[in-house]
């Protein structure tokens, strides 16, 4: 191609590649809901909003409530993905496990408590499978740390359980502060961690 022809313009409209008009799809869905709540919410509107025809959404999602299952389980990616990778790096205690899951959830949930509370506090759980991803995540880390000596959770399930919902509170209601340590310590707490001299 001779250098001074422009190189060839990015697909537009209907020409988009899949991940690209998904994500467009699921913004147009956060940003309907940020403004209209989810009462107003249609698949007409989402169409409207992200630039395609209705049946276009419908290639993707089959439902309102998977258009919204799908924002959900992003959200909980986020806080899935950064905790994952602490379980397998060598040279870190439970306690360094645990911190890390923590900061992940309240850093998720305070950089988009909009769309969190709407999401969550407003529609509750659309889809349980990332809810159960989180908190089988939080079950692998008490189960490690108990058995390591380092927690004292005789019920690992019953305790993610409450956990998992223990850290929201602060999140929603303190919005605008950094509630990280706080909550690290109350989880540390619950658990009765111990991980060692030095620390």
């Amino acid at each position: 191609m001779p250098a001074d022809r422009p190189a060839p313009a990015q697909p537009i409209g209907r020409f988009q590649p899949p991940d690209v008009r998904r994500r467009q799809i699921l913004d147009a869905v956060a940003a309907l809901l940020l403004e209209d709540g989810y009462e107003a919410l249609t698949v007409a509107k989402v169409a409207a909003r992200a630039g395609v025809a209705k049946g276009t959404v419908y290639l993707y999602f089959a439902s309102k409530q998977e258009l919204l299952a799908a924002l959900q389980a992003e959200m909980w990616d986020r806080m899935l993905q950064r905790p994952a990778a602490l379980i397998q790096q060598p040279g870190l205690t439970w306690t360094d496990r645990l911190d890390g899951l923590v900061a992940a959830w309240v850093t998720a949930e305070q950089d988009h408590h909009e769309l969190y509370h709407r999401l969550f506090h407003e529609l509750g759980a659309v889809g349980e499978e990332p809810m159960t991803a989180a908190r089988d995540l939080l079950v692998t880390i008490l189960t490690e740390g108990h058995a390591a000596g380092e927690f004292d959770v005789p019920d690992p399930e019953l305790t993610a359980h409450f956990l998992t919902h223990a850290y929201a509170g602060p999140c929603h209601h303190q919005t605008g502060t950094d509630v990280t340590p706080a909550v690290q310590a109350l989880f540390r707490r619950v658990v009765a961690a111990h991980p060692g001299p030095g620390r």
